[in-house]
């Protein structure tokens, strides 16, 4: 099946708003539901299952999104645009080339991008060394793995 071929019904955003039809979903607790419901199939494309059948999901740039990063100890946390919170996998930390931190989120099954305000907050921990950006916890330097 290629893009083409696909019906999406759905719309996220790279800031991580959901719109059905053109239309932005506000409604909060929808907007949370179907981040809930949010599935991948064997192809890599997203979408929804109600029970009714797959509703394809047009992605812009990540399904999640970071709206905070909270520092505890050596331990960093983030908060995603579905409300829920989950400790920061530094292993999976990367960059674009546009100095956009992105890390796997929900037990590695999706991508997350960082936003603005959550950049500012990592960058404050971040090191850099020549072109690389790199943070240490707990002794260990994990390297931001650059995005082409």
């Amino acid at each position: 099946m290629t893009e083409e071929d696909i019906n999406y019904r759905f719309l996220i955003d790279n800031r991580g708003n959901w719109f059905q039809d053109g239309i932005k979903i506000q409604h909060r607790l929808t907007y949370l539901y179907n981040n809930k419901l949010l599935k991948r199939d064997e192809n890599g494309e997203y979408y929804l299952d109600e029970g009714s059948g797959k509703l394809y999901i047009k992605v812009e740039d990540t399904p999640f999104v970071v709206k905070m990063v909270d520092k505890k100890g050596e331990d960093y946390y983030i908060i995603l645009n579905d409300e829920t919170r989950e400790k920061l996998d530094l292993n999976t930390l990367r960059i674009n080339s546009e100095n956009i931190p992105y890390a796997m989120v929900k037990n590695g099954e999706f991508d997350a991008r960082f936003t603005r305000p959550a950049y500012y907050e990592f960058m404050k921990d971040l090191k850099k060394d020549n072109d690389d950006y790199y943070i240490i916890s707990k002794g260990k330097e994990h390297l931001l793995q650059k995005i082409p």
